[in-house]
């Protein structure tokens, strides 16, 4: 039995591997920087507003802060599948694209829970870019049937591998720290056609190819409601994580290609600085069944750089998120619907993206459950709604809904027998 489970997380990693690193489903801001980062993974965290750096629990294997690991009590192997639509709208236009995307996988597992050390690996997106602009204009005398067309064009992302683990120390002081090995692909291409009579065209393309070594570590404290005293209040936890990025090895290429042939113009490599990510977050359990967490994030995207230029189109992202959910007390003889458990989210993001000096904002509302489908094992849904940009200043607003599935498994893989 466990070696078909073995075989079966191995033939899901190298199929993750090319979907993950090449994932196209985003924002038209997306062209700007790296493109559209990722706060969370899970689909729990994502159902209760993103939210994670303070939230420990058994079934739950989040990235945002390692520390949170120490409460494994068993394997736990997490794909997540996504499904994104995004509605745009300008001045003058609108229009709509969508796609899914396998989002990547974690394996988790406990070594010691008396001394709170977990570990994980996994692979998952950091960010992703996916967009498509057309624009055509007539042209020539009145009458004539040619048209310009101008197509950008923007696939990729980034995405990292990592490892890492818990320790609690003294007193329920949790740490946690991964390494991390980021790599990816960002694709920029813009096309030029004539159509009509005389047809023609020219595409430019711009492949950067980052990769380099970072870390997150993480801090979680101790139950605070053991000094507070507060009624039916526990597991009153605050977090902070902090990612931090070496500056990323980025292999360049500038092709031109047109009817007649392809040329590179240029490559080389040059240094992409990513900027350190810092988040905190707050948690509390009231009557061990209702739990709410509250996650600040930031991220000096001023500090972005490639090639030792900075982008005069990115400025300091923020977030704040709240998420709640609801979880029954166990007990036997419960109905289905009794066993499933509900979260719901919302947050406020000041973007990194800054076009014509305006800055891009969004609005998000969310909405989860995790269905159970064996003991320890569950099916976790969460769907979210987000409003970003303006349609003021020549800008693009957006509707964007996105529909989550998380495959969450949990089983004894390491459990010594007694003999």
């Amino acid at each position: 039995m466990k070696i078909n489970r073995i075989k079966i997380f191995f033939a899901t990693l190298f199929l993750s591997a090319p979907i993950i690193a090449f994932a196209q489903s985003s924002s038209v801001y997306s062209s700007i920087g790296i493109g559209d980062p990722r706060y969370s993974f899970s689909s729990i965290s994502m159902g209760m507003g993103q939210t994670g750096v303070s939230l420990a629990e058994s079934d739950n294997l989040e990235l945002i802060n390692p520390a949170t690991w120490y409460k494994l009590n068993r394997t736990r192997f997490n794909l997540g599948i996504s499904y994104r639509g995004i509605s745009l709208k300008d001045n003058i236009t609108s229009g709509y694209n969508d796609d899914a995307q396998i989002d990547g996988f974690t394996l988790g597992f406990p070594i010691s829970q008396e001394l709170g050390i977990g570990a994980a690996i996994g692979m998952v997106p950091y960010s992703n870019i996916g967009y498509k602009i057309v624009n055509d204009n007539p042209i020539g005398a009145a009458g004539s049937n040619n048209t310009s067309r101008v197509t950008y064009e923007g696939k990729g992302g980034l995405s990292k591998t990592f490892i890492g683990a818990s320790y609690k120390l003294p007193f329920d002081v949790v740490l946690g720290a991964t390494l991390d090995y980021y790599f990816g692909k960002l694709n920029y291409t813009s096309n030029s056609e004539i159509l009509g009579g005389t047809s023609s065209s020219i595409q430019y393309t711009k492949s950067l190819n980052p990769s380099g070594l970072g870390t997150t570590f993480g801090f979680l404290t101790p139950d605070l409601n053991n000094l507070l005293k507060l009624k039916d209040v526990s597991e009153f936890r605050l977090g902070v994580s902090f990612n931090y990025f070496s500056s990323l090895r980025t292999d360049s290429m500038y092709t031109s290609t047109s009817t007649v042939r392809t040329d590179t113009m240029s490559n080389g490599t040059a240094e992409m600085k990513i900027p350190t990510r810092i988040s905190a977050g707050l948690s509390l359990a009231i009557s061990k069944k209702y739990l709410l967490s509250l996650d600040i994030v930031s991220q000096p995207w001023e500090n972005f750089s490639y090639a030792g230029a900075k982008s005069d189109e990115l400025r300091n992202a923020f977030r704040l998120g709240g998420g709640f959910e609801y979880r029954p007390i166990p007990d036997l003889g419960d109905t289905f619907w009794e066993q499933v458990i509900w979260r719901a989210g919302l947050s406020y993001e000041q973007t990194q993206y800054k076009i014509n000096n305006t800055g891009i904002n969004q609005v998000a509302v969310s909405g989860g459950m995790s269905i159970p489908i064996s003991y320890a094992n569950f099916l976790d849904l969460d769907f979210q709604y987000a409003l970003r940009g303006t349609t003021s200043s020549g800008l693009v607003k957006e509707n964007v809904f996105t529909f989550n599935l998380g495959i969450n498994l949990g089983d004894v893989w390491f459990l010594r027998r007694a003999y």
